[in-house]
């Protein structure tokens, strides 16, 4: 239950705030929003506004959808001769749809944002050069050559801005080379280093530890420019270190305890719970930036992949044909399904092995 109640209370902000941006954006382009549905399946309760949206909160909460005039299902493809239709999503402009579409996950990156800005006035932030503190006799650091005081530059040719993203690097490289550029002593210097593989009970993974311990940094909490600043910041390296990630994934490259998925966050989230209102708060930010992530890939049934269709649509000056858009979009949903299935499957395994 506590997987449950903590899975859904941060799931569905981040869902609520997704599709908020398609239904503002939206709205504002004149398009008619007849559905907005929190969860998918059997209707739990709804209600219905002045403008003649229908509000629901569905019975299978994972993930939700806005349904506008003219689309014949959830996945917002047309119905036939929706572009006749006025207030229709169909009979908005190339430039319109896109920006509606587009909306979804921006509004997860804002959301993020403003989540870590909030987190950094209220609480503060720590400033921890990438400078090595501290090097454990017998570690891999030790091993290749590194000594206290190195400043790490570049970690196989990823910019190091701060000692959390050289740890995220390492943790997620174990038993992998990684070239180092290193500054000492105002010389610069190239070492290879192997991570050693530590298993973790609690993540039920296999990460890379160094064998370093970080130098003296700083916590302080931020005014509202800095704070947005610095959230931005953060959110642009942690999108980045993301789609390092899913590249990492594609390639079967990927650690086996970094595939996840509803049980997997489930999971995650009650431990977030556990550990207070701050860390709770930033899972949910890296959830709400993940979602927007994930939903610009070009699948079709994702944002993403209907940005590829408008995109195309946009240069060659007509929609791709409705036939072809509906056997992608059928073969884009099946796909989505059979890989939630999957990584279903496997959280659960993994919880009996």
């Amino acid at each position: 239950m506590d997987y449950i109640f903590a899975f859904l209370a941060i799931l569905t902000p981040v869902v609520f705030i997704h599709e908020m941006g398609h239904y503002w954006v939206a709205r504002k382009s004149g398009v008619v929003v007849e559905v907005f549905s929190i969860g998918f399946g059997p209707e739990l309760f709804a209600r219905v506004d002045k403008q003649g949206t229908r509000w629901r909160i569905a019975a299978l909460p994972l993930g939700g959808y806005v349904k506008m005039r003219g689309d014949e299902n959830q996945t917002s493809f047309p119905a036939t001769g929706s572009a006749a239709i006025a207030g229709s999503f169909s009979a908005s402009s190339v430039w319109a749809r896109m920006a509606i579409v587009a909306a979804g996950p921006a509004a997860n990156f804002l959301f993020g944002i403003l989540l870590f800005a909030g987190i950094y006035m209220g609480v503060g932030k720590a400033f921890i050069p990438a400078v090595i503190g501290e090097v454990i006799d017998g570690s891999p650091a030790q091993e290749a050559g590194l000594k206290t005081g190195d400043k790490v530059l570049f970690v196989d040719g990823v910019k190091i801005d701060n000692f959390n993203t050289l740890r995220t690097i390492v943790f997620e490289n174990p038993e992998r080379p990684l070239i180092f550029e290193i500054e000492r002593l105002e010389t610069l210097k190239s070492l290879t280093v192997i991570p050693r593989s530590v298993y973790s009970e609690s993540l039920k993974v296999n990460f890379g530890q160094l064998g370093v311990k970080s130098s003296e940094g700083e916590f302080r909490r931020l005014g509202i420019s800095e704070s947005i600043l610095n959230a931005s910041s953060d959110t642009v390296q942690m999108t980045y270190m993301m789609v390092r990630g899913l590249t990492r994934l594609v390639t079967g490259q990927a650690n086996e305890g970094e595939i996840g998925g509803p049980v997997r966050i489930a999971e995650f989230s009650a431990d977030a719970a556990r550990q207070g209102i701050v860390g709770f708060l930033i899972f949910m930010a890296l959830i709400s930036i993940n979602l927007g992530l994930v939903n610009l890939l070009p699948i079709p049934a994702l944002d993403g992949g209907h940005l590829l269709f408008f995109a195309i649509e946009a240069i060659i000056g007509r929609p791709l044909p409705e036939a072809f858009q509906a056997v992608l979009m059928r073969g884009g949903i099946a796909l989505l399904l059979a890989l939630m299935i999957c990584v279903t499957v496997y959280d659960i395994m993994r919880q009996f092995s």
